[in-house]
């Protein structure tokens, strides 16, 4: 009987039947985004901003995932979330979103991409800056004078040289986004 207790607790927690609150919460609130979580990066980017609109809480502040920005030719580069206030009408803060399994390699890529924006940025009346989900654009003043950069990852990332970390391995955003994406797939979750 014990066996088959212990085998059946660890089935639902494979499944992710089993997840913390704080999981829990999260799920909530990302439930009703029609976002596509087919790639890993997605769920990240996602938990991120529900996590930092926490610190930054409308109306004053606005968190905003995916901004591509580019000149006439190409598009640049993406910064993973921009937070913005509202009474500053200005850019505070961008966070780069690395939940990559050699964290070493995912700090050193967020490193080499604020040093790209900041070239970029340089020269921003050439620049463009657009959502990549609602095609909203901003303004290249906004983002002129920002001076606050982060890279966020998985339980474990500050120890490796990333400023932020979320309160979850690796695996609990993955069980998160396959519970997600399981939501979706039974059309109980709205799909992109």
């Amino acid at each position: 009987m014990k066996l088959v207790v212990t085998l059946f607790l660890f089935v639902l927690m494979s499944l992710g039947a089993i997840a913390s609150p704080e999981i829990d919460q999260i799920f909530d609130s990302l439930k009703g985004l029609p976002r596509s979580y087919e790639t890993k990066g997605a769920i990240c980017e996602e938990v991120a901003k529900v996590l930092l609109e926490k610190d930054y809480p409308p109306p004053r502040y606005s968190v905003h995932v995916g901004i591509a920005y580019g000149d006439l030719e190409r598009v640049i580069g993406e910064l993973d979330e921009v937070i913005i206030d509202h009474n500053e009408n200005k850019v505070i803060k961008i966070i780069e979103v690395k939940c990559w399994t050699d964290l070493k390699a995912g700090r050193d890529k967020a490193h080499e991409q604020r040093a790209r924006f900041l070239k970029s940025i340089r020269n921003p009346q050439k620049l463009y800056f657009t959502s990549t989900s609602t095609d909203q654009e901003f303004s290249p003043a906004q983002f002129v004078g920002v001076n606050s950069f982060a890279a966020i990852g998985q339980k474990g990332a500050k120890a490796v040289g990333y400023d932020l970390e979320f309160p979850f391995t690796m695996k609990e955003l993955m069980d998160l986004r396959l519970q997600l994406l399981r939501c979706q797939n039974w059309s109980t979750c709205p799909k992109p």
